[in-house]
């Protein structure tokens, strides 16, 4: 390994960083397409009279579930993982719950079984997450985080491209075991090749002053990835009822039908994040700046969330999805790496990386409720206009935030 530039850090060989960037991508396989298509699916196949209501309260357990998982699995791999794997095998252990709670999912037949079987997908899915998003805090030096975190949203749209391979499967369990494959097979290489924690990264001494200057851009961070979560999330857990309410040259398609047209549409959205997320993560690193890029990937979030609102036909909604879950993923993987560089503690990596990702989780709390009464007062179309807003806040917190 050779030293990053300017920083006396050891860099990682490229292979590292795509096998990684393809690791984190299999994590993403093994939610977005049951969370955005088969569980929708799923609880609408139950007959309920209120499938929004349903949904809501399936994703409201989830997230509960995975808020506490998340932060008691990153201090857990803190505490109990310093031999020469890291935590490695808690990746692994979490890969295999999460696979355990696919078969519960697919064994459910009530709502109360689907809640159960969501709760623990949840607590699977967070144990094999939160330790490897801590062995990138552990092992990525900081000169290419803004690289990695470019080929981790690039590995987003694996989770979209996934979502059509699993539609053409021929029944709901054989989904579901698709999916997990597809999620293990993207997953192992890493953990094969890579065995031995990478040579640690440096901790850098900081003054008072600098921590409490970094507290405050976390928090800021915090709070812009807290409303561009809140945004994504409300939107791709009823992204599908919401194209169901969109015109198809002049008609409304059946679930089914609107399923196996967004599973296309998200995989041709999968082919421009790809390049754009890697290009701006290098451009980032190469210019020593992350804010220009992530306030204006929130701002054109904003504009694809308001084209959805304002003009429900396939042609124009299409491109404002399209639009929004590019942006919105440049901007999540770009902050996430950010925010590793500034975690306070070395020691405490996986617990601090936990604590951030309640924005990931508070907004499924907090979402399903904002969602359910604004989409029963008005339609989608308030919705999306309030979440657009949500995007604009966002974009505007970061400008508190201070370039180091």
């Amino acid at each position: 390994m050779t030293a990053a530039a300017g920083s006396g850090e050891p860099r990682r060989p490229p292979a590292w960083l795509l096998l990684y960037a393809l690791a984190w991508g299999g994590g993403v396989v093994a939610y977005t397409p049951l969370l955005t298509l088969l569980l929708p699916l799923r609880i609408a196949a139950l007959g309920l009279e209120d499938k929004v209501g349903g949904l809501s309260l399936a994703v409201l357990a989830g997230a509960v579930t995975a808020s506490i998982a998340n932060i008691a699995a990153g201090a857990l791999s803190d505490r109990f993982s310093r031999g020469p794997g890291g935590r490695r095998p808690w990746v692994v252990a979490g890969l295999a719950a999460t696979a355990m709670a696919y078969a519960l999912v697919g064994m459910a037949d009530t709502l109360l079984g689907i809640l159960a079987a969501v709760a623990m997908f949840q607590a699977g899915l967070n144990l094999m997450l939160a330790p490897l998003a801590a062995l990138a805090a552990d092992e990525a030096p900081d000169a290419q985080k803004g690289l990695l975190g470019g080929l981790m949203g690039a590995a987003y749209p694996l989770g979209a491209l996934s979502g059509v391979v699993v539609m053409s499967a021929s029944s709901p369990e054989a989904r579901l075991a698709v999916t997990v494959a597809i999620a293990a097979i993207l997953i192992t290489p890493f953990l094969l090749i890579f065995r031995d924690r990478a040579a640690a990264t440096p901790p850098a001494a900081h003054t008072t002053a600098v921590r409490a200057g970094r507290a405050r851009d976390l928090a800021a961070i915090w709070g812009a990835r807290l409303l561009v979560q809140i945004a994504g999330a409300i939107l791709f857990a009823y992204l599908l009822y919401y194209f169901e309410t969109v015109e198809v040259a002049g008609e409304r398609l059946d679930a089914d039908r609107m399923a196996v047209r967004v599973a296309w549409l998200s995989g041709v959205v999968a082919a421009v994040t790809v390049p754009l997320s890697i290009l701006l993560g290098r451009w980032s690193d190469l210019v020593r700046a992350r804010k220009p890029f992530l306030q204006g990937a929130a701002l054109a979030s904003a504009v694809g969330l308001v084209l959805m609102a304002l003009f429900p036909d396939w042609g124009v909604a299409a491109w404002g999805y399209g639009l929004f879950a590019t942006s919105s993923a440049i901007f999540l993987a770009l902050q996430s790496t950010y925010a590793m560089q500034l975690l306070p503690s070395p020691e405490h990596r996986g617990r601090d990386l936990g604590v951030l990702n309640l924005t990931n989780t508070l907004p499924a709390i907090l979402g399903p409720g904002l969602a359910y009464a604004t989409v029963g007062a008005g339609g989608f179309r308030p919705l999306m206009l309030l979440l657009a807003g949500l995007a604009v806040l966002a974009a505007v917190l970061m400008s508190v935030v201070r370039e180091r």
